[in-house]
């Protein structure tokens, strides 16, 4: 079992308060959508999120959740059409999604710059490489884990120099 140290544990919180974070965001990009493409079904909703994120594709298990939760909260009604839902946002929907389109279109500029550099240097290539290793069970061994972490910390303290600025 994997154990954490005192700085990796406070650093897990920090990840376990962002992964809020980004289930609030969902929710908006979700709504965004739908105010975008004024009525649709799961997969039309599904694409068009995949699209605007560039690297993210939601599943099925956390976009028909949101969903269903959105319309319980009174933001989205669905109706059934040839064995599929459609949903459109209600006013209530509107006007949230109105009042926060400002923040949601400014998230989805961060997230297009942030997607693009991540391409850039090739980091999506290196998560496809450590998706491979895990997919074939392949164990990288600790003196190769050591010089990798060298040279994110390397890669890192650079880009760090950019907000210094």
């Amino acid at each position: 079992m994997l154990k954490l140290g005192k700085s990796e544990r406070s650093k897990s919180m920090g990840l376990e308060l962002s992964i809020k974070g980004i289930k609030g965001i969902f929710r908006d990009v979700v709504l965004y959508a739908l105010y975008r493409l004024e009525e649709a079904h799961g997969y039309a909703i599904r694409s068009f999120i995949s699209e605007l994120l560039g690297v993210y594709t939601p599943s099925s298990g956390i976009l028909y959740p949101t969903l269903r939760e959105l319309e319980r909260e009174g933001f989205i009604t669905s109706k059934s059409s040839n064995r599929r839902k459609i949903y459109a946002l209600t006013p209530k929907g509107r006007e949230y999604v109105e009042s926060r389109i400002e923040y949601v279109e400014k998230f989805l500029g961060k997230v297009e710059k942030a997607v693009k550099i991540l391409l850039d240097i090739g980091l999506l290539n290196l998560l496809n490489t450590i998706r491979d290793l895990w997919e074939s069970d392949v164990d990288v061994p600790p003196d190769i884990i050591v010089e990798i972490k060298q040279r994110v910390e390397d890669v890192r303290n650079i880009l760090s120099t950019l907000k210094k600025k």
